[in-house]
């Protein structure tokens, strides 16, 4: 199987070494702006691998993602401390249109994962740049977010994260949506009040944030979350993750990506499940989807992208 990641910088950079060491790939091209950059990256990743797990990893250029089963799209500017949403909308928009073009074009059959911030709006945009059926185009999404959903939970009731079930929806950012009605602890439903309801939504929203004020950036979350999603993604049973699709009527949303269940597995989204919500996390939910068409049309008028049926 190949794999090609564009745009290896921190977070990019990341996301390759865990799939070079975690996934079973025979091929994985690193493609990057900056070609010296994607060939020291290609060589350091061999580095860190073992003895006994050496796929071929390559720089290369757009057109050597040809016949890649998943591509990732990293590229853009990163999140730095002060910047906003619109920030990001307004410095990766265009690229990621442009760059979703060059892809669809080379690796006609694969899916593409998207990472560039604002996710939700950047998956959005990369599926009317493809031209391609939602089902091959997704966002790392809320995947990382119910990971840390699980360990703030863990933390908070002092049992380990894998006796913790707990799943975010919404967008990956501030409008992010725990589903406290599905959390579960050792198999038990989680009783909590509405104020530390209200202490842990807050914390998952600003534990991001805070780790970027720190150090800088985000990466090993993103790296180890986005190689699980592609493990299921390619895997040949379906799984139950979440991840940021292209509502067609799901939830009452149209033409908008934002995090939601879905089903993957051979290489797309086979399905998306839609949960009975609470009404605190239904208007929460609402709230998201609203927030996130507003900023997909803007970068719609933006880029003057037009809507594209699904295939």
């Amino acid at each position: 199987m190949k794999v090609g990641v564009v745009g290896v910088g921190r977070v990019g950079g990341a996301i390759a070494f865990a799939l070079a060491r975690e996934g079973d790939w025979d091929e994985l091209v690193l493609v990057d702006a900056v070609k010296d950059l994607a060939r020291a990256q290609a060589e350091d990743i061999r580095h860190g691998l073992r003895v006994s797990t050496q796929p071929v990893i390559r720089a290369g250029s757009i057109d050597d993602l040809s016949e890649s089963e998943v591509v990732v799209l990293c590229a853009g500017q990163g999140r730095k401390p002060g910047m906003t949403r619109l920030d990001l909308l307004h410095a990766n928009a265009g690229l990621v249109a442009e760059l979703s073009r060059e892809i669809a074009h080379a690796a006609t059959t694969a899916s593409l994962v998207v990472l560039t911030n604002p996710m939700d709006v950047m998956t959005t945009i990369a599926w009317r740049s493809t031209g391609w059926p939602r089902t091959r185009v997704l966002g790392s999404g809320t995947l990382l977010d119910s990971l840390r959903l699980r360990m703030i939970l863990a933390d908070r009731l002092k049992v380990p994260a894998v006796r913790v079930s707990a799943t975010a929806i919404g967008e990956h950012g501030q409008r992010i949506v725990p589903v406290f009605s599905r959390a579960r602890v050792e198999g038990r439903r989680l009783t909590l009040s509405p104020q530390e309801k209200e202490e842990i939504t807050q914390r998952l929203r600003e534990v991001s944030s805070r780790i970027v004020e720190l150090k800088g950036g985000t990466e090993f979350g993103p790296a180890g979350t986005t190689a699980d999603l592609i493990a299921a993604l390619v895997g040949p049973r379906p799984r139950v993750v979440p991840c940021s699709v292209v509502l067609q009527g799901e939830y009452g949303v149209q033409d908008v990506a934002i995090g939601v269940p879905a089903v993957v597995g051979t290489r797309r989204v086979l399905a998306l499940e839609e949960w009975p919500l609470s009404n605190d996390e239904r208007a929460a939910f609402d709230e998201a989807t609203r927030d996130l068409k507003a900023f997909a049309e803007d970068a719609a008028v933006l880029l003057q992208l037009v809507p594209k049926p699904l295939r």
